[in-house]
């Protein structure tokens, strides 16, 4: 009875949510009232019954999406009495990747594991993990893997193996508060803009009280690694050799180049006018309060962080209108962006029963309905294309068109290496090293980007070639 309660439950709950968005209307889709946002109140799990094989599951996100998780593992448990997945928070991604490569040595490992792509290659270096293309293509699953969304299938495809099943799929957006673009006489619909009129609009939107002082800056800014990423990717830029290290391990980074230099300037340009804000490393809270409670019209975040920021916009009641546009390029670049969140790896560590377990819940987490219900209730994108033909998802793209924009900006031009996120081993160091040398740019420390690029270029390359020298090809 506990199975079929949870059913009913589930069921009626993603009833209520898609009766809220069919509820929207279908004009003025930009500004379409949102659907309530996923609870902050801890979700329980549900119980464990006799006779399931129990799947380990170690997952990094928390908050609101890790309630959505715990909310999908109880779906999966409850339509099915073979095997029960156990969700364990680890805190973050980054503590994660560093729980699982200390369990190589305890012997601690999960069933299960949602890792970031910054730590593809740290998985594959462990031995331990079992590629999905194995568990695919013994049950003539070719099917799923070909309608998997071309930008995400491409993430995790690594020596021409698909290597771990994406799950939680995201990229970087300009967000800009569509109120103040009117205001200010912009066009809040043009989605591909260039970096000179994001520099254009930061003076447009920039406030000033009759003293020349500030009150709200035209762009709030922070130093992100991904970011620098995402600006390679849509110029078809490599970060490093070769190919990215999608064909084999990467063996030099290569990214202080004119596209990076080009984007430090950009960020620099307008911190010096005073039509940004700069709010130092970390500073990504803060960049999106200011943005959410009206103190600066743009923000660079995440597609996932897209209900959190409506919420806050809410919540601030000044009158922000959240919208989203892609993120900025040369004006002879078109290029898509790359693909950011996670994937579910299936280790070796368990029993023949638990990596079935892990694989069986992979299947249910990829179907069309279940990824509708994960993009709607947070902010990510689904990762299999058929998702689309589902009422709860067209609803979604209604209420949430700012969806639309993230799809789209990944499907701007054909998949490169150039234009996939890159594999390393030291891709999390790598990403410190690209945020000390803006942070240093921007502040003054180091006094050209070229500079900042090369010496931060320099420390990745000599961790790279350690790390390499420690693990076997």
């Amino acid at each position: 009875m506990r199975k079929l309660g949870l059913f009913v439950s589930a069921a009626l709950s993603l009833v209520l949510v898609l009766v809220t968005f069919m509820a929207v209307p279908m004009v003025s889709m930009q500004n379409a009232t949102p659907v309530p946002a996923p609870t902050l109140t801890s979700v329980p799990l549900v119980a464990q019954q006799a006779g399931e094989v129990e799947v380990t599951f170690w997952y990094g996100l928390g908050g609101l999406l890790g309630n959505v998780v715990i909310e999908t593992v109880n779906m999966y448990n409850d339509s099915q009495d073979v095997y029960y997945v156990n969700p364990v928070f680890q805190s973050s991604y980054d503590d994660t990747i560093n729980r699982i490569n200390a369990g190589l040595a305890s012997g601690e490992l999960p069933d299960l594991a949602q890792v970031f792509e910054a730590g593809s290659q740290r998985m594959i270096d462990t031995g331990r993990i079992i590629p999905v293309q194995t568990f695919f293509d013994r049950d003539g699953l070719q099917s799923v893997i070909d309608d998997m969304e071309p930008a995400v299938r491409a993430n995790y495809t690594i020596n021409g193996i698909l290597q771990s099943a994406p799950f939680n799929s995201s990229t970087a957006m300009l967000f800009i508060d569509r109120a103040a673009f009117v205001a200010a006489g912009l066009n809040p619909d043009q989605t591909l803009n260039t970096f000179d009129e994001i520099k254009e609009y930061a003076r447009a939107l920039t406030v000033r009280d009759a003293s020349g002082n500030v009150t709200r800056h035209g762009i709030g800014l922070y130093p992100e690694g991904w970011f620098f990423e995402q600006i390679h990717a849509a110029h078809e830029v490599p970060m490093g050799t070769p190919d990215n290290g999608i064909t084999g391990r990467m063996e030099q980074y290569t990214y202080n180049d004119s596209i990076g230099v080009e984007w430090l300037e950009f960020m620099k340009s307008m911190v010096d006018e005073g039509t940004a804000i700069y709010f130092g490393t970390g500073g990504g809270n803060a960049a999106n309060a200011a943005f959410t409670n009206g103190e600066t019209s743009m923000t660079f975040s995440s597609i996932a962080g897209l209900r959190t920021l409506i919420a806050g916009a809410e919540r601030a009641g000044v009158g922000v209108e959240v919208g989203t546009v892609f993120m900025p390029r040369r004006p002879d670049t078109a290029g898509k962006t790359i693909v950011g969140g996670a994937s579910l790896w299936i280790t070796d560590a368990g029993s023949t029963e638990a990596q079935e377990g892990a694989w069986d819940f992979i299947k249910w987490a990829l179907t069309p309905e279940v990824q509708a219900f994960w993009a709607s209730n947070t902010g990510y994108y689904p990762v299999v294309q058929a998702s689309y033909e589902t009422e709860i998802m067209q609803a979604a793209l209604v209420a949430y068109p700012q969806f639309q924009v993230a799809i789209d900006q990944i499907r701007l031009s054909e998949i490169a290496f150039a234009n996939t996120a890159h594999i390393s081993g030291t891709f999390v160091s790598m990403r410190q090293d690209v945020i000390t040398a803006i942070d240093g740019y921007l502040t003054g420390a180091i006094p050209t980007a070229q500079e900042a690029l090369d010496i931060a270029v320099a420390t990745s390359n000599e961790l790279l070639t350690e790390y390499n020298s420690t693990v076997s090809n």
